[in-house]
């Protein structure tokens, strides 16, 4: 599919609506990691620092860019969020070409609708705007962009050479995937999920497309896999990760995580960059049991569109699939916004394809149709206009700590880690009486906190004059 007249107008209006709601990230602070991450980070200060470091350093591609940012930007802010917008408008750009390839003309403005959700959801704020939520970003444009050169291998099986060489840049984009976050390890199931379900690939077909098309990427994972065992950092993460917490009690844990997301979805407003989620040793926990009443139900309406609404079983599977990873990988915190970046992907497509059928299932019935439309146009354009008003107000609170973290404490005001920073931020302002409030309270829910120990020691050493 080329760009046309057609395909245009649809793309500069992304642009448009995501550069708009978005300006306000430029002027977007470091917080929390990006200081330890970016500007203390030693292995940022030359390249050749950054070079001797590779062997043993995660992650190498996305420390590649910070280099690139510090390089070029040192301790100004605005550079950094502005390669952070320029690849979520770029992963957007992907969703919208990858799926004109899967619809029809009676569904074509799904690809469109998904896009724009995925730009302007304030779901996706934490990854774009949050420097060090660069590596779910960067992971997921180099993901859909390997995606998007698998698609156009399928397209071009009259020619030989394309075909390898759109092989050879969806590997090489996968491998740079992996390099920024190691989520990326679900590329081939995804490959799987696409061919089944939109190109309809059975049988011999089938085993054909993944014998010749998905085995160089078995082969990647299957060397970053051997990489990683001998690596010592991701052996030490690994053992680290393993054991925060039994499988058990993280898999229930995860469960309810994962259907406090998607209600999250639907919520905007209870976002949060320190979710204060429970932890769950058995089933019969409340509301573990409503849980999984939610997700069983959603899992289910994926298998029974299986048939007749492909894009709503390939979008929820695509949700589920990319949640895989970080379910089953123990992480000292159950939710990260960010984490749900590339997820998000499959459940706006169900979302948007569920409103695209049942609007013509409504229009069918109705004898004025072209009323019906546009009555669910206006309510479309209003419901994007909320969620973009919301995205430019979450944006907002990134331009100062004292905004993020007070945000923080009151919606988790059980949590110690939000009032040990708000603490840190009314501490950068001067204000020592508020600081020493905020570190109290994190060592009073947290006795064995002792960053904010320390931090009430020093704030009242500070306070009396002994600093």
């Amino acid at each position: 599919m080329h760009t046309t007249p057609r395909t245009f107008l649809p793309l500069i209006t992304l642009c448009a609506a995501t550069l708009t709601i978005y300006f306000g990230a430029l002027r977007g602070d470091f917080h929390y990691d990006d200081s330890i991450t970016v500007l203390e980070n030693t292995h940022l200060e030359h390249w050749w620092i950054f070079a001797g470091h590779l062997d043993h350093m995660v992650r190498p591609v996305l420390y590649a860019t910070f280099l690139f940012d510090r390089s070029l930007y040192g301790p100004n802010p605005a550079g950094y969020h502005l390669l952070n917008l320029l690849l979520h408008l770029g992963s957007g750009l992907l969703i919208y070409r990858i799926l004109s390839r899967a619809v029809t003309e009676e569904i074509r403005l799904v690809p469109f609708l998904t896009a724009l959700l995925f730009l302007i959801h304030p779901l996706t704020t934490e990854t774009v705007t949050y420097i060090s939520g660069r590596a779910s970003g960067l992971m997921a444009f180099f993901y859909l962009f390997a995606f998007f050169l698998y698609i156009k291998v399928s397209e071009h099986q009259d020619s030989t050479k394309l075909r390898r060489l759109y092989l050879f840049g969806s590997v090489l984009m996968l491998i740079l995937s992996l390099g920024s976050k190691e989520t990326a390890v679900t590329f081939p199931l995804a490959l799987l999920l696409w061919d089944q379900l939109m190109r309809r690939l059975k049988g011999p077909s089938l085993r054909s497309a993944i014998l010749s098309g998905h085995l160089p990427f078995w082969i990647v994972l299957l060397l970053a896999a051997t990489w990683a065992s001998v690596h010592p950092r991701y052996t030490a993460l690994a053992e680290f990760s393993f054991t925060l917490r039994p499988f058990w009690d993280n898999l229930l844990s995860e469960l309810h995580a994962i259907a406090y997301a998607l209600v999250l979805f639907f919520t905007p407003w209870n976002q949060n960059f320190d979710h204060d989620l429970r932890k769950f040793h058995s089933l019969t926990q409340w509301p573990l049991p409503l849980d999984l009443l939610l997700l069983s139900t959603t899992a289910g309406a994926a298998l029974i569109s299986w048939r007749r609404y492909p894009l709503v079983t390939f979008g929820l599977g695509w949700f589920f699939l990319q949640l895989l990873p970080i379910s089953l990988i123990p992480r000292n915190d159950l939710l990260s916004e960010r984490n749900l970046y590339l997820p998000s992907i499959g459940l706006f497509l169900a979302i948007v394809a569920l409103g695209a059928c049942f609007t013509q299932w409504v229009t069918t019935l109705l004898t004025r149709p072209g009323f019906a439309r546009v009555t669910f146009t206006g309510i479309a354009a209003l419901l994007i206009i909320v969620l973009g008003a919301f995205t430019y107000q979450r944006n907002l609170l990134y331009q100062d700590r004292l905004f993020l973290w007070s945000d923080a404490v009151r919606k988790s005001p059980n949590k110690a880690r939000p009032h040990n920073n708000l603490g840190y931020a009314y501490a950068l302002h001067g204000d020592w009486d508020r600081a020493i409030e905020e570190f109290r309270t994190a060592a009073r829910l947290d006795p064995d906190f002792i960053l904010a120990q320390q931090n009430l020691r020093d704030a009242y050493l500070h306070r009396v004059g002994r600093q």
